[in-house]
């Protein structure tokens, strides 16, 4: 999962976009397929995406369909996540958005509400390809808006808590398991941290996917209310769960939030400055790759409940592809059980094709991968509605001055709550 970028104004940047093509008019204009045939008459379909570790999965899926539909190619665009939605933005202003791309849950409604990406669900009902039963619900509804159906989903992602054995070896801990607690997730941060080492016990940081919202969660406390008209920082499960988490750092078992500002996270941990790491399935490639970094990953420590971040990408379609038709039939393969199994076997990502999974915990035989299959089972993906744009800037504010230790829990929750209760009357 990504960080949440600014919201999109349509209305400006079409005016912007607009003002550079008169100023470029003697240019050809790069755009979603209008010169996209070629001597042959064959239609060449863009398709994007933003990282680096799963182009080579994708263009497998690509070779595929193009095996199977002589005359219709796909080019494979891969533009790195810092960029992404920048050059989405600008593309969607100027109508010139991929024929297909990648999309995310936070991002779909403003593209969705611009009218910028294809409403599939008459064409998913018509479909003897296309089953959304394959999916997991959560994901399917990530991207459906007032009923209607924006993009299919790809894959879905879920955390665990990955661990270096050789710190855990050298204290003579026994590693997580799936009856690790609170308490003794806790315990064991505080016999793991090595101040002389310079080794924390347990990463804890102000971030959606790395910590927060996976316990607040498990406390059965919310981040905002099912009909979004409140903020759950407030609610005292929540800032129970908040109180626990600052505790780490408060007891030096985890870095404060500056902290973060030179060294992230993940290079703790790749480092071996860290027992304990948060991490999402997407890193399995990652960690498993490192020279000298001996890891595993066991299931989220439990709390009342057993909780994890569980959400997923998605494919859409530009509203102004010039192939439509094409575009669609890419899409029905890429919903199918063909493509989801290749995705996995590539190791690209889960896919969120209902039998597919295996394939993808078996690439990955030195850990224990099966922990992110089983944890969509108790997956939450409730910050994932239309006001989150209203709102995640403050919820970023105040619960990074609390994980910086500016802040105390209590007064950072409070008003928190309160900055975004009037943010979500406007």
């Amino acid at each position: 999962m990504k960080k949440m970028i600014e919201k999109c104004n349509w209305k400006k940047l079409t005016a912007i976009v607009t003002a550079g093509a008169v100023c470029l008019s003697g240019l050809t204009a790069c755009n979603n397929s209008e010169e996209a045939k070629d001597e042959s008459g064959d239609v060449t379909l863009t398709f994007a995406l933003w990282d680096k570790l799963q182009k080579d999965g994708m263009e497998q899926m690509a070779a595929a369909f193009e095996e199977e539909n002589p005359g219709i190619k796909i080019k494979v665009e891969m533009t790195p996540w810092e960029q992404y939605w920048t050059k989405m933005q600008a593309s969607g202003a100027g109508n010139t958005l991929p024929d297909i791309f990648w999309m995310h849950p936070e991002q779909v409604y403003e593209y969705a509400r611009g009218g910028k990406i294809m409403d599939i669900s008459e064409r998913i009902e018509k479909s003897d390809k296309v089953d959304m039963d394959k999916f997991p619900s959560n994901v399917n509804n990530d991207f459906n808006i007032d009923g209607k159906q924006y993009a299919i989903p790809k894959d879905y992602s879920t955390f665990g808590l990955w661990y270096n054995k050789d710190i855990f070896d050298e204290k003579k801990i026994a590693y997580p398991d799936e009856t690790w607690d609170w308490d003794k997730l806790k315990e064991a941060a505080g016999q793991l941290t090595d101040k002389e080492k310079g080794i924390y016990g347990l990463l804890v940081q102000y971030n959606t996917n790395d910590a927060i919202y996976h316990y607040i969660w498990q406390n059965e406390g919310d981040i905002i209310s099912e009909d979004e008209t409140k903020s759950g920082f407030d609610d005292p499960a929540t800032v129970e769960a908040v109180k626990y988490l600052a505790d780490f750092v408060e007891k030096g078992y985890s870095p404060a939030m500056p902290d973060y500002a030179n060294t992230t996270a993940d290079q703790y941990f790749e480092s071996g400055k860290a027992a304990m790491h948060i991490g999402g399935s997407w890193m399995c490639s990652e960690f498993t790759s490192i020279d000298g970094l001996n890891c595993d990953v066991a299931p989220l420590a439990q709390g009342k409940q057993r909780a994890n971040l569980c959400g997923g990408m998605g494919y859409s379609i530009s509203a102004n592809t010039k192939h439509p038709e094409e575009a669609w039939k890419f899409m029905e393969f890429l919903a199918g059980e063909e493509a989801n199994t290749i995705q996995c076997e590539s190791g690209a990502a889960i896919s969120a094709y209902e039998g597919t999974q295996s394939s993808w915990v078996e690439g990955f035989p030195d850990i224990n991968a099966q922990v992110f299959v089983d944890a969509a089972e108790y997956g939450f993906s409730s910050q994932y509605c239309e006001t989150r744009s209203k709102w995640v800037d403050i919820e970023k504010d105040y619960m990074t001055q609390v994980f910086s230790l500016t802040l105390p829990v209590d007064e950072g929750c409070k008003e928190a709550a309160g900055k975004i209760n009037e943010a979500l009357k406007k």
